[in-house]
């Protein structure tokens, strides 16, 4: 019986024949094929060590690909927060619809009640794309929501909010809002806008926004907050607020543009909603470039309207000496002996002040151009106020 790694005695010549039976086999293999052979051992050996780094760089892949959804994620609760069906008096739908691959643009919205059954709507658009867009455009909603929640009207919350957020969008980043609220009481909606597009406005009539003296964007630096509009909105009404996505879209014959968007609204009626409306700009685009969203308001039955449109414009005292307001008062089609006197106005109290703020009001018995201090918020307040009437333009 033989131990553990013994050898018998029959075994050392088994392996001098095996090791001379292979020696023989290669002696007789031909060079090419030897050469082939080698070739392919080597060609198994890179493409096992090509298959093991194939399969580590996929697991790789498949970590990344989860993290960038699961910010995917964070960024659209961000952004895009689940909004109810019904905000203060105003039925309400958002939609957004990205231009290409998951959410993660800077288009952002949201809604909040405000006491008296008041209601506040934001829309923007934030420079930047992805996880690094998530901290500035969070940090921008927060901020206008809670200046909204303090009480403070479209404009001033775009004047505060703005100097804020400007201190945190660095690296060249830039940001474009409208915040718009309700008043049911007189059936009013109020927006003010910096660098965006103005909300349409359809039903009974349908104005078109005053352009001069509107406001640049957040995060480049400029004042904004300087241009406020009060609209009526009675009952049967649809209002649009809009990234510039939407207007952007290219169609047979160009941008799609403002002028097609409205008229888009006005024949979805008041049933209108924002699902509807991208479904309207989608089925008749042939590209979309840029991520878009939009929400859609209307009126609940019940609701008055006061029947009155106005237009604000705040100016400092360089912006009055511009020619500024006189731009503005001309688009509002004040009369020119009357154009001429209330900016001789707003140059004195923005001299005075530091600022004075022109007020134009449409469709009223006695439509006219106010000219306040821009601390002040009534004729009552304001010392030696001249009150200029003006054409209606309603």
């Amino acid at each position: 019986m033989k131990g553990k790694g013994e050898m018998s005695a029959e075994e050392p010549g088994r392996v001098q024949v095996l090791e001379k039976t292979v020696r023989d086999i290669v002696e007789v293999v031909p060079e090419p094929i030897k050469a082939l052979l080698a070739a392919l051992a080597v060609l198994s050996i890179v493409l096992g060590g090509g298959y093991l780094a194939t399969a580590a760089r996929a697991r790789g892949l498949a970590r990344q690909r989860a993290d960038l959804l699961q910010d995917v994620g964070l960024l659209q609760t961000a952004l895009l927060p689940p909004v109810p069906s019904m905000v203060g008096g105003l039925r309400t739908s958002v939609a957004y619809r990205p231009s290409d691959g998951p959410g993660a643009g800077g288009d952002f919205y949201d809604a909040l009640a405000l006491p008296g059954g008041r209601a506040a709507f934001i829309l923007g658009d934030v420079s930047g794309h992805g996880r690094q867009a998530l901290a500035r455009t969070a940090f921008m909603r927060y901020t206008l929501r809670a200046y909204l929640e303090a009480g403070l009207e479209p404009r001033s919350t775009l004047q505060v909010a703005g100097r804020v957020i400007g201190e945190h969008l660095d690296g060249g980043h830039f940001a474009t809002v409208v915040v718009a609220v309700h008043d049911p009481v007189d059936g009013s909606l109020t927006y003010a806008c910096a660098g965006h597009p103005a909300p349409i406005v359809v039903g009974a009539s349908r104005p078109e926004p005053v352009l001069a003296g509107s406001s640049p964007p957040i995060g480049l630096g400029l004042r904004t907050g300087l241009r406020q509009t009060t609209v009526p909105f009675p009952s049967g009404s649809v209002a649009c607020l809009y990234t510039d996505g939407l207007v952007e879209a290219r169609t047979e014959d160009g941008m799609l543009g403002h002028t097609r968007l409205a008229d888009i609204v006005e024949g979805l009626g008041r049933g209108a909603t924002a699902d509807g409306l991208l479904e309207a700009v989608a089925a008749e685009a042939r590209l979309v470039s840029d991520d878009m969203a939009t929400v859609v308001l209307s009126p609940t039955a019940g609701v008055t309207s006061g029947g009155f449109r106005c237009e604000h414009l705040e100016v400092d005292a360089e912006e009055a000496e511009s020619g500024l307001t006189e731009r503005f008062l001309t688009a509002c089609e004040v009369p020119t002996d009357r154009l001429a006197e209330a900016a001789a106005e707003a140059r004195a109290l923005a001299a005075r002040h530091g600022g004075a703020v022109l007020s134009v009001r449409f469709g009223t018995v006695d439509p006219r151009v106010e000219v306040l201090p821009h601390n002040v918020t009534s004729l009552e307040a304001a010392s030696r106020l001249r009150v200029v009437p003006a054409r209606s333009s309603a």
